[in-house]
């Protein structure tokens, strides 16, 4: 299976939870895009050589998107082969005793239905995290993430992240980038926005 030639970003970003064992060091995460529509997935379809046009290739996936909820509501577990199975979980509000179970009611014990993926794993067609990446993946630094506290005007406190391109980071604090030999800095990741990103919290 030939890797993708896109690159998956990868961010780093630091631990500043002082209780943590982990903390002051810096851990993986995927630097994520923006989200593809259906419309612009169904697009990325036809321009991948699909015998079908827009229209057709749209309205399946959007047949889709309607039968795979009703069936998984019903407790029916959906194989999409090769990707893998979308199947339905409950999420536990509080057990029930035997003395108990006569008065009462499903609802009361299930605080939502969680809709899971199970990437299909039979040898030939495995996409679960491993060989995923050994044969999709072709992976490399994006952005060093840092979360910090800023004062609002309302006198509240909010968090915020900075973001700074991996290899700007590595010139700044090692003098060149690593693998790079002309040490000029290499390429930096496209702007995606500022740099300092607000996160949820205050």
């Amino acid at each position: 299976m030939a890797k993708n030639k896109i690159a998956m970003g990868i961010n780093l970003r630091k631990n500043k939870n002082q209780q943590n064992a982990g903390f002051g060091k810096y851990y993986p995460e995927v630097d994520v895009k923006s989200t593809l529509s259906l419309k612009g997935f169904a697009q990325h379809l036809v321009d991948h050589g699909s015998t079908y046009g827009l229209e057709t290739v749209e309205g399946v996936l959007k047949k889709i998107t309607q039968c795979l909820p009703e069936l998984l509501s019903q407790g029916v577990p959906v194989q999409l082969e090769p990707l893998g199975t979308f199947y339905p979980t409950a999420k536990s509000k509080k057990g029930v005793a035997l003395s108990d179970m006569p008065d009462s009611k499903p609802e009361d014990l299930v605080k939502g239905i969680h809709i899971r993926f199970l990437p299909y794993s039979v040898t030939d067609e495995d996409l679960t995290s491993r060989r995923f990446m050994e044969d999709y993946c072709t992976l490399e630094f994006a952005y060093i993430i840092e979360a910090r506290k800023v004062s609002m005007s309302n006198g509240k406190k909010r968090n915020v992240q900075d973001k700074t391109p991996y290899d700007t980071f590595m010139v700044d604090n090692f003098g060149s980038v690593p693998g790079n030999d002309d040490n000029t800095g290499g390429t930096t990741p496209p702007d995606d926005g500022p740099d300092n990103q607000p996160t949820d919290g205050d």
